[in-house]
C-alpha cells in the first residue's frame, strides 16, 4: 500500500514540475534542491501563473468595455446631433408658416380673424406634438440601449469578471481544502491540471465577450436605423402638415 502511495507522490511532483517547466517557468534555484524551499517556490510560483491569467483576462475585459462604452458614446451623439438637426428644422418652419400667416392676417387688416387665429393655434399644437414625439423617439432609444447594456451585455461580462477574480485566490484556495504537509506533491499536481484546465480561459473568454459586444453591436445599428426613420419621419410629417394649414391660413378672409 505505501509502494503505491509512493508512486502517486512521485509521479504527482513529477508532472507539477513538467508542466511549469513547459511554460519556461523560471523556478527558483532553491527548487532544485528538492527540500521545503523547493515546494514553496512552487506554490509561489503557480500563483503567480494564475494571476498573470487573472491579469491578461482583465485586460481584455476593459478593453471590451472600452468598445462598448465608445459604441455608446458614439450613437449618443449621432442621436443628439440628428434630433438637433430635426428640431431646427420644426423651429424654422414653424416660424415660417407663423409669419407667412401673420403677413395674411395684415394683408386683410384683421389679425384677430377666428380662422386666422384658429390657424395660428394650430401651427402652435403641431409643433408641440412633434416636440412630443421627438421626447418619444429619444426614450425609446434610451430604453433600447439601456436594455441591451443592462441585461444582454454587462452580466455576460460580469460572469467572466467574476470567474477571472477567481483565478487570483486558486492557490490559496486549494490550500485551505489540502493537507499541505503530507499531501503537498498531490496538491501541487493537482493545481498544475487546474492551470492546464485553465490555460486557454483568455480566448474563452474573448470569444465569449466579443460575441456578447458583436451581438450589442447589432442592437446598436437596429436601434439607431429606427430612430433614424422614426425621426425623419417627424420631421417630413411636420413640415407637410404645415404647408397644409399654411394652404388653409392663405384662404382665411
Amino acid at each position: 500500500m505505501w509502494q503505491k502511495i509512493a508512486l502517486v507522490t512521485v509521479l504527482a511532483s513529477f508532472a507539477c514540475q513538467q508542466l511549469v517547466w513547459s511554460k519556461t517557468v523560471a523556478v527558483q534555484a532553491a527548487a532544485k534542491d528538492g527540500g521545503p524551499r523547493a515546494e514553496s517556490d512552487v506554490l509561489i510560483e503557480f500563483d503567480r501563473l494564475f494571476n498573470q491569467l487573472h491579469y491578461d483576462i482583465d485586460y481584455n475585459l476593459r478593453v471590451l468595455r472600452m468598445n462598448q462604452s465608445l459604441a455608446i458614446k458614439n450613437l449618443n451623439a449621432q442621436f443628439i446631433s440628428r434630433f438637433g438637426i430635426v428640431i431646427t428644422e420644426i423651429q424654422h418652419e414653424k416660424l415660417r408658416v407663423k409669419d407667412a400667416i401673420l403677413q395674411h392676417a395684415l394683408d386683410i387688416g384683421d389679425t384677430q380673424n377666428p380662422c386666422i387665429v384658429e390657424k395660428n393655434n394650430e401651427a402652435v399644437r403641431q409643433a408641440t406634438q412633434a416636440a412630443s414625439d421627438i421626447s418619444l423617439a429619444a426614450e425609446l432609444a434610451y430604453a433600447d440601449m439601456a436594455t441591451a447594456s443592462r441585461v444582454f451585455f454587462y452580466p455576460q461580462v460580469q460572469a467572466f469578471q467574476n470567474s477571472s477574480t477567481d483565478l487570483q485566490s486558486v492557490v490559496l484556495e486549494k490550500l485551505s481544502r489540502s493537507n499541505a504537509v503530507t499531501e503537498l506533491d498531490i496538491t501541487l499536481a493537482e493545481l498544475a491540471y487546474m492551470y492546464e484546465a485553465e490555460e486557454d480561459k483568455v480566448e474563452r473568454v474573448l470569444a465569449g465577450v466579443e460575441q456578447e459586444l458583436s451581438n450589442f453591436q447589432e442592437v446598436v445599428n437596429n436601434v439607431r436605423r429606427d430612430i433614424w426613420a422614426m425621426s425623419d419621419a417627424i420631421g417630413r410629417n411636420f413640415i407637410f402638415n404645415m404647408g397644409l394649414l399654411l394652404e388653409d391660413a392663405l384662404d382665411c378672409s
